[in-house]
């Protein structure tokens, strides 16, 4: 059986694919439920970088990022996740 983790993150790649896989604007994955779950994937990956868990954390800020990138706000909040992602300081 799958972890929490793994099954959220899993849930993150399902709104991903069904984001990306939506053509027509009627259809379009909607902003503020896309925006929801980039925000949260983006949370959860500062509480794996507050824990040292840097590969996974890593892995999640992109998700989230990508997720920022599909929704329909003129690229805000990707900026934004972009920005704060590139803030955080890495371990050498």
């Amino acid at each position: 059986m799958p972890s929490h983790i793994e099954m959220a993150e899993n849930l993150v790649d399902q709104v991903m694919s069904i984001a990306r896989n939506t053509k027509a604007p009627m259809d379009t994955y909607p902003t503020e439920e896309l925006e929801w779950v980039a925000i949260t994937a983006f949370n959860r990956a500062v509480e794996f970088y507050s824990t040292s868990q840097d590969k996974t954390c890593r892995r999640w800020a992109e998700k989230a990022i990508s997720l920022a990138e599909l929704n329909n706000d003129g690229g805000l909040l990707h900026q934004l996740l972009q920005s704060k992602y590139m803030d955080l300081a890495w371990d050498p």
